[in-house]
């Protein structure tokens, strides 16, 4: 089996998410098992505000293909990886990382002695309020994701949130 294109295109969306975890200070792990529709459970390794350990999930996909309005991509999903992320119900809140990358693999990175820039750059999106669609009716849906939610350090560590933690009730 050879590395084709869109392995390759789709490591490097998931290794941008990983440095960017790593810059924010936060913990990005994958499961044994591509089951749940997630490729990384996002952590903070401690308290932050009232909340201990918190976490996040997050599906990354990359595009090489952009297209989109001056303020949304939309991207084409496939409904069974959307109904990964739509709706209520999840006890981890789930995200949508869009990278968007270059066609040309050479420009995936530039190196030099004081830095390293990757190319191009991540947005994220909630389903929370979206349908759950049913995979019968249809295959693809269009996902609109905001240009303004740039994936930053401060953005990554924002959607940790600060709600507040589950108190023990009283013995």
């Amino acid at each position: 089996m050879s590395y084709g294109k869109y392995n390759y295109q789709g490591y490097f969306g998931e290794s941008f998410v990983r440095v960017l975890a790593s810059a924010a200070g936060l913990i990005a792990g994958q499961q044994d098992v591509d089951h749940t529709g997630v490729d990384f459970s996002i952590d903070f390794p401690g308290v932050r505000g009232t909340v201990r350990f918190p976490k996040i999930e997050a599906q990354v996909k990359s595009w090489s293909s952009p297209k989109g309005t001056d303020l949304h991509w939309h991207y084409p999903m496939n409904v069974n990886h959307y109904n990964n992320l739509a709706g209520e119900g999840f006890a981890v809140s789930r995200y949508l990382f869009l990278i968007i990358v270059p066609s040309d693999t050479d420009h995936y990175a530039h190196v030099d002695e004081t830095s390293m820039r990757l190319s191009h750059c991540g947005y994220w999106a909630s389903l929370r309020d979206a349908p759950v669609i049913d995979p019968a009716a249809q295959r693809h849906i269009t996902v609109h994701v905001p240009k303004r939610n740039l994936l930053t350090v401060n953005g990554l560590r924002s959607l940790l949130g600060d709600v507040p933690a589950q108190q023990a009730p009283a013995s």
